[in-house]
């Protein structure tokens, strides 16, 4: 309703014209108020066929004031998949039904979310006379109900991945206790062996075997742990260099002949040299490949068979590189995450087969930082299974085998070791001694500063955690003097992330090696200095 203005040609009485003004205030208020809680109003007048909109009702479905307003006007501007679901709502309260509906409008081509409620006025015969209703626009409510539920799912999703990363992480533990602890029988068992059988007897041999068998076992495991926590935080560095394929197929299978053969498997090498050449670090390749070799070893029966294969696909710019086994196979639903972490560790698959399930999410992980891809293919258990590895080739080249490298022949050093594990400390120092080296054992930071005085050693094998006075600062004071710059310096740590390195070198080590410590690379430095 709006107040007409008063006729000029008389002075209103003052009553009256305070009314009007009250009345047209309070006008002023409801269009605020309607605007403010987003709520319009309607009021149909059967017997004038009227129907009128207040201005929040045009706001909202974005006709202008003063357009016709029709029922075909209000349903066309409902969203066409509701239309007819309002249509009926309406049509029933035109028969006494209540209308409190929410449907979505189109209005400008945006869609809104709209709450309608409506009183009817019906005569005693049910004749309809009229009728009041509300539009509400409650877009934001829904949008905020849809974020909220998005939310919730989002939740969900995350609640149960937590709950799924929880249990692996138990699963892993309870694999990781079992198979941390698997080696310390043979091992203690070959000690006792060792130290009740005449020396260089049969049962003498076989007791060192099991224990050099177990221990690289021991220590391939924590590598995988160490390079599994790299490549997840992004602290891999590669080497590249040009590679070919086919040569490091053959000397990774040459180093793995003699395990494959104890294994009772065959293997065959199907890689003719100079065809799959590829920018990649030779060491972190060769990891890939003995990974696969290993998940092949350990998946394949006695009497089993192993063929690796290595060749260019020059169509699609790849070399690619396979390994195919007559093992156990592979499960349709394992084959999409195979190499998830743990997932072997999880499968059915027997757990006397043993590992961490770590191996494959390295290949993964090497080979992705490659640049390349991992794919494996089965035919179901029992049939066997192929690991694909596919890296991006080098175009328009050929690669020949890596050079050979020359035996480096052994030479005398003096070598001082300080370390506070006195068992660390004297059986590396019996290793060095059979190496033909001169051995002096310092067990503590100021200890080993005196000693490097008094024996000047050419090679100094220092550990980082020391009681007083830590490795790191072990080397700076070494450093300090200009009259121990030749010896060779060479951190010996449990701690082998790239920061340790940093933090050693800078500290002044020239060498950093984690622990334990591979003997043919000590016996590299020491024939190197």
């Amino acid at each position: 309703m709006v107040v007409p203005p008063l006729p000029l040609d008389r002075e209103p009485p003052a009553d009256l014209r305070r009314l009007v003004d009250e009345l047209r205030e309070s006008q002023r208020d409801l269009r605020r108020a309607q605007a403010v809680a987003r709520t319009g109003s309607w009021r149909l007048d059967v017997r004038r066929n009227a129907l009128l909109w207040s201005e929040e009702t045009h706001r909202i479905f974005g006709i202008p004031p003063g357009d016709t307003l029709t029922y075909e006007t209000f349903l066309a501007a409902i969203h066409p998949e509701e239309r007819e679901a309002v249509d009926r709502a309406w049509q029933a309260a035109l028969h006494g039904a209540p209308y409190d509906v929410e449907h979505r409008i189109v209005v400008g081509g945006t869609v809104k979310w709209v709450r309608e409620r409506a009183e009817l006025e019906f005569d005693a015969a049910g004749t309809l006379l009229g009728g009041f209703g509300t539009v509400q626009d409650v877009t934001e409510r829904k949008q905020a109900e849809e974020a909220l539920r998005e939310s919730e799912r989002r939740h969900r999703e995350l609640s149960d991945a937590l709950g799924e990363v929880d249990r692996r992480k138990s699963r892993f533990l309870a694999i990781l206790s079992h198979e941390l602890r698997n080696p310390l029988t043979p091992i203690r068992n070959s000690v006792y062996v060792l130290t009740n059988a005449a020396p260089g007897s049969e049962e003498a041999r076989r007791a060192v075997g099991v224990i050099d068998r177990q221990v690289r076992h021991l220590g391939r495991m924590i590598d995988d742990l160490l390079d599994a926590t790299r490549i997840s935080s992004g602290k891999v560095r590669l080497q590249l260099e040009r590679i070919d394929l086919a040569d490091l197929a053959h000397r990774v299978v040459d180093d793995y002949r003699s395990r494959i053969s104890e294994a009772g498997l065959d293997v065959e090498v199907r890689a003719p040299g100079g065809e799959a050449c590829v920018d990649g670090d030779p060491v972190r390749l060769a990891q890939v490949l003995g990974n696969l070799l290993d998940n092949a070893v350990k998946f394949t029966p006695r009497g089993g068979r192993v063929l690796v294969s290595a060749a260019a696909d020059r169509g699609a710019g790849e070399a690619v590189l396979r390994v195919r086994d007559s093992g156990a196979g592979l499960e349709p639903g394992l084959l999409s995450r195979l190499f998830e972490p743990f997932t072997q560790a999880e499968s059915t698959l027997e757990r006397t087969r043993g590992g961490l399930g770590l191996g494959l999410t390295l290949v993964r992980g090497l080979v992705e930082l490659h640049g390349g891809e991992v794919g494996a293919t089965s035919d179901g258990p029992g049939q066997g299974a192929e690991l694909t590895v596919h890296l991006p080739l080098v175009p328009g080249v050929t690669c020949g085998p890596a050079p050979a490298t020359a035996a480096t022949p052994r030479a005398r050093r003096r070598v001082l070791i300080i370390e506070d594990n006195v068992d660390a400390a004297e059986t590396l120092r019996d290793v060095l001694r059979l190496g033909g080296h001169e051995i002096a054992i310092a067990f503590d930071g100021l200890e080993g500063i005196a000693a490097v005085r008094e024996f000047r050693p050419d090679v100094v094998l220092c550990d980082i955690g020391l009681p007083g006075i830590d490795g790191y600062e072990v080397a700076r004071r070494l450093r300090s003097d200009r009259s121990l710059a030749r010896i060779l310096l060479v951190a010996l740590s449990g701690y082998a992330q790239p920061e340790d390195l940093r933090q050693a070198t800078e500290a002044g080590f020239d060498q950093h090696l984690a622990k334990p410590p591979p003997l043919e690379k000590l016996e590299e430095l020491l024939a190197g200095r």
